[in-house]
C-alpha cells in the first residue's frame, strides 16, 4: 500500500494500516452501531451468506434491521422503523443530510454502499424528480433491501450491483451527479480503493456544477486523520459536521475553493427545511472548524498500477470475509 507522506509522517505499511483501522473501528468507532447478539424478542426474517457478507434481516416490533455479521458481532447496516417509514432512524444517516447545507436542491444522487437503501428511499420520497443511482457490490444486499426495506420500484430509482469504484470508472465522462454519498462499510471497514486520493479525484470529475461528495467518517479510529488529509488534498473545499452523538463526522467535499460561511449555510438549510422531518437548522449549527486530526498523517494513495483497478478492487473487496477476517487482514 502506497502513501504520500505529509510532514513528519512515517510511511505506513499495509499491515499497520489495516490492523489499526480494524482495531480502532471495532473497539470504539462503531461500537454504537454493533451488538454481540440479537435481542431476545428480535425475529429473524431472513439470513443470507454471499461472497462478501453474512447478512441478517431481523425485526423487533416495528423496527426492521439489516445486520452484517462479522466474527459473531452484528453491525447495523440499515434500520427502518415501519411505524415512521419515511424517517431516518439512525443518527449518522440524519447527519449525512449535511450535504444540503452546500447543495440544498439536488436533482441527482449517487449512493455508494446501498445497504437497506434508507437514505436514498428517504430522499426519493421527499424530493420531486430526484434521480437515484444506488450501488452495492453485494447482490444479496440489494435483493434483501428490495424485499424488506421498501425500495421503490421506479425507473428513476436505479440499483446497481457493482463495485463502487468500478461503477464510477465505467460511467460515461458526461455523467454527473449533484450529490454523491459514500457509505460503503463492510462491517468495520471501508475497502481501501474507496478511500484514496485517486478515487476522490474520480468522484470530483463526475460532480455536476455546485455538486457535493458526502462521506460518513468515524472520528475515533486510526484511519480518521488519513481520511481528512486525503479529502483535503483531493477536493478544493470541505466542511465537517458533528453527528448528534459526536462520534462521527460527516464530511462534505466540494469542487469550489470559495468558502461558504455560516450565514450561507443557514440560508441553504432554510431552503431545504421543507424536505425534512427533523431539525435541519440544528444540523447547520453542527458545522465545526477546529482541527480534530493530525495534519501530518499520510494521504491515502492507490496501491495498484494504473489501469489495474479491477484486480485491485477485487483484492480489497474480498479482504475481510467470514470468521477470522481480522487476523487475515493483519497478516496480509
Amino acid at each position: 500500500m502506497q502513501y504520500a507522506p505529509g510532514p513528519m509522517s512515517p510511511h505506513l505499511s499495509r499491515r499497520t494500516w489495516i490492523a489499526g483501522a480494524l482495531a480502532g473501528a471495532a473497539a470504539v468507532g462503531l461500537a454504537y452501531r454493533s451488538q454481540s447478539a440479537l435481542a431476545e424478542d428480535e425475529v429473524v426474517l431472513e439470513e443470507a451468506t454471499s461472497e462478501f457478507n453474512h447478512i441478517v434481516v431481523a425485526e423487533r416490533g416495528s423496527v426492521r434491521t439489516m445486520y452484517f455479521v462479522v466474527d459473531g458481532t452484528y453491525y447495523i447496516e440499515s434500520r427502518l422503523d415501519r411505524s415512521h417509514a419515511n424517517s431516518l432512524d439512525l443518527d449518522y444517516s440524519r447527519t449525512m443530510m449535511a450535504g444540503f447545507m452546500l447543495k440544498p436542491k439536488p436533482k441527482s444522487l449517487l449512493l455508494i454502499g446501498f445497504g437497506g437503501g434508507q437514505i436514498s428511499n428517504y430522499l426519493f420520497e421527499r424530493i420531486e424528480g430526484l434521480q437515484v443511482d444506488g450501488v452495492d457490490i453485494d447482490p444479496e444486499v440489494v435483493r434483501l433491501a428490495r424485499k424488506y426495506f421498501d425500495v421503490p420500484d421506479d425507473p428513476a430509482y436505479r440499483t446497481h450491483v457493482d463495485d463502487g469504484r468500478l461503477f464510477v470508472e465505467h460511467a460515461a465522462p458526461q455523467t454527473k451527479w449533484d450529490m454523491i454519498m459514500l457509505d460503503a462499510f463492510r462491517g468495520v471497514f471501508v475497502p481501501f480503493h474507496l478511500k484514496t486520493r485517486e478515487y476522490y479525484e474520480l468522484l470530483l470529475s463526475h460532480l455536476a456544477p455546485g455538486g457535493v461528495v458526502v462521506a460518513n467518517l468515524h472520528k475515533h479510529t486510526d484511519i480518521y486523520p488519513h481520511d481528512r488529509n486525503t479529502f483535503a488534498e483531493a477536493f478544493p473545499g470541505g466542511y465537517a459536521f458533528r453527528s448528534e452523538s459526536g462520534r462521527q463526522c460527516t464530511y462534505v467535499a466540494t469542487a469550489s475553493a470559495e468558502p461558504v460561511g455560516a450565514y450561507a449555510m443557514r440560508a441553504n438549510a432554510r431552503r431545504a427545511d421543507p424536505l425534512f422531518d427533523f431539525d435541519i437548522m440544528g444540523l447547520a449549527a453542527r458545522w465545526y472548524l477546529e482541527r480534530d486530526w493530525d495534519a501530518g498523517s499520510a494521504v491515502l494513495r492507490d496501491d495498484l498500477p494504473d489501469g489495474d483497478t479491477p484486480r485491485g478492487a477485487d483484492r480489497h473487496d474480498s479482504r475481510c470475509v467470514g470468521r477470522g477476517c481480522h487476523d487475515r487482514a493483519r497478516a496480509d
